[in-house]
């Protein structure tokens, strides 16, 4: 196998290294062990001042607060790499371990806790997902961070531009639906490009962050052309597709960059191009093109680009293709990022029951609607992040194959869905019957004959997007392993913990059937079911002997613990902590 490409935080520091001896006020650096090696009396020539450095004194109670930055900046711009990539299947990382850790454990081992049986774990952890080092993880963070502010306003024109065009008399429902879908998905493609890029090659150098700057830039000005597609769709659309298309060649064109001194991304980069071009051709199409017959070319041409990378990862192109090597999917990020872009899309569910004031001043009669979809929105998040209620279990992420891009493509009508609940829940707010002075004066308001009609639509929009949204959260649950030995939880079959939500669904879609049904008691219907529902995962997925309310005294810890070790027992070897000799 061809040796990995270096890094440039391959080495520590000599500072973080050196020994440290105790002294009267505390402990000191101590130059004694680095004096040896002959690169460091090289250096030590050219940085006189490392000297002083190493005899600094370090007080105890400071050694506990020592810090070391996340990434190591040597240089302005530094040489690409890919953080993890596949040779032969095999993953390999240019990412080091946490300097920190290293430098607590060089110098006080007794101070920092890490006992022996800590370091053998912390080193098995690392052997296994070695692309996670603690600084690059944090580093990155802050940025997809500042990222994600750029996403919440986009998400919220997304959602405008379907209340917009779904409520218009003037429009037709469909095409609503149609631009909606295009509209998410190509904005979905681009943060997920960028959540890629970022997993691959996060460096922090000078050049990396101008280029995520000036995607950020063209991120905003499509951003705000999708705010004008409802007034002239046939106008705005070519500035939309124009956008997309230059920020999809910008990540080309820094990614061939990067090829040139990443010798394996050379061959991805060629095949991923050819078969992106029937993309271009067919947005292309799509702009010339009129009306609803500019649909069928978009639509395919987003289908193609999100299958394009899935056909490039599968055995059947690992055969067809020279280049044994492949990029690498860092599950942490990869996981917390789609749990980031889940709390944007909640996110403006719940901005829209706050911005601009729609529930009037003091306690009105649409202080019942923004509960009861306050209420939901709450639940469904903590349905989303708990999964299936298993103690033990094997994320879809980490298992490849299939099952990630299910997981995956269960997330975009997962997200867009939020958004035209979103949409349908404001139309509630901002129509209701009993103020109807809530409605913005900004707003185009809908004539008064057409009113039921539209509340009527956006109940059954409501209703839709609960059911997709609960499948799809129901499917993503199913996509993970579960571990459980029998008798871990009060129900250890997920299926039947999981049932309680098809049930929702069914119901859920007959409520609307009532034409003359009213506003507060469908939401109330909906809000109601919700809480049974999280209330019945709640008990069925508590540990087995556990009780509704903590018992208290030494005998219940005590029962506890002998419970804990039976257990205990039960778990298979595969996934017990290994931690007998602690």
């Amino acid at each position: 196998m061809p040796e990995p490409e270096s890094s440039p935080d391959q080495s520590l520091s000599p500072v973080l290294l050196a020994p440290i001896e105790p002294t009267s006020s505390g402990v000191q650096l101590t130059s004694t062990d680095t004096e040896k090696d002959p690169d460091v009396k090289e250096r030590k020539g050219h940085h006189g001042h490392r000297k002083n450095q190493l005899h600094r004194e370090v007080s105890e109670e400071e050694l506990e607060h020592v810090e070391v930055r996340g990434i190591a900046r040597r240089f302005v711009v530094s040489r690409p790499r890919a953080l993890q990539y596949t040779y032969h299947d095999q993953v390999i990382s240019n990412v080091v371990r946490d300097e920190e850790m290293a430098f607590r454990r060089s110098a006080r081992p007794e101070l920092s806790d890490l006992s022996r049986e800590d370091s053998e774990e912390s080193h098995h952890h690392h052997h296994h997902d070695p692309g996670n080092a603690e600084g690059i993880a944090k580093s990155r963070e802050r940025v997809d961070l500042f990222i994600d502010l750029i996403w919440v306003g986009i998400i919220s024109n997304l959602s405008e531009v379907y209340s917009a065009l779904f409520f218009d008399p003037e429009q037709s429902q469909g095409l609503a639906v149609g631009v909606f879908i295009i509209a998410f998905t190509a904005s979905w493609r681009i943060w997920n490009i960028l959540r890629e890029f970022m997993s691959n090659y996060y460096m922090d150098d000078v050049l990396q962050r101008l280029f995520i700057f000036w995607i950020l830039v063209l991120s905003v000005f499509y951003g705000n052309q999708l705010a004008y597609l409802p007034e002239d769709i046939e106008k705005y659309k070519h500035y939309v597709i124009i956008l997309y298309l230059f920020i999809r060649a910008s990540f080309a064109a820094m990614e061939a960059i990067y090829a040139i001194f990443i010798p394996w991304l050379r061959w991805v980069c060629v095949f991923h191009t050819v078969l992106m071009l029937p993309a271009v051709g067919l947005w292309i199409a799509g702009m010339e093109l009129k009306g609803n017959k500019a649909l069928g070319p978009i639509l395919c041409a987003l289908v193609w680009e999100y299958f394009v990378p899935v056909a490039l990862d599968t055995k059947v192109a690992n055969r067809l293709t020279p280049n044994q090597y492949r990029k690498a999917l860092d599950p942490r990020h990869f996981q917390s990022r789609f749990a980031s872009f889940f709390i944007l899309a909640v996110g403006e569910g719940v901005l829209q029951l706050i911005s601009r004031g729609p529930l009037g001043v003091g306690i009105t009669g649409t202080a019942a609607v923004s509960v009861w979809s306050l209420n939901i929105y709450f639940i469904i998040s903590f349905l989303y992040f708990n999964r299936d209620q298993s103690k033990y279990y094997i994320p879809a992420v980490r298992r490849k194959g299939w099952r990630v891009l299910l997981w995956v493509s269960f997330h975009i009508p997962l997200f867009s869905s939020f958004l035209t609940l979103a949409s349908s829940v404001m139309f509630m707010l901002r129509n209701h019957a009993q103020l109807p002075e809530n409605v913005d004066q900004n707003d185009e308001k809908v004539p008064a004959e057409d009113l039921r009609d539209y509340i009527y639509s956006s109940m059954w929009t409501m209703s839709v997007s609960l059911s997709i949204i609960l499948i799809s959260m129901t499917c993503l649950a199913l996509l993970d392993k579960s571990l459980d030995p029998p008798g871990t939880l009060r129900v250890n079959n997920r299926y039947v913990r999981l049932s309680g939500r098809i049930v929702y669904v069914v119901v859920i879609l007959t409520v609307p059937i009532k034409k003359d049904l009213s506003m507060d008691l469908y939401l109330g219907i909906a809000g109601v079911m919700m809480s049974f529902l999280t209330s019945w995962e709640w008990v069925v997925s508590l540990e087995k002997g556990g009780s509704f309310f903590e018992p208290r005294g030494l005998t219940a810890i005590l029962s506890s613990n002998r419970r804990a070790k039976k257990q205990f027992s039960s778990v298979p070897d595969a996934i017990r902590p290994n931690n007998e000799g602690a």
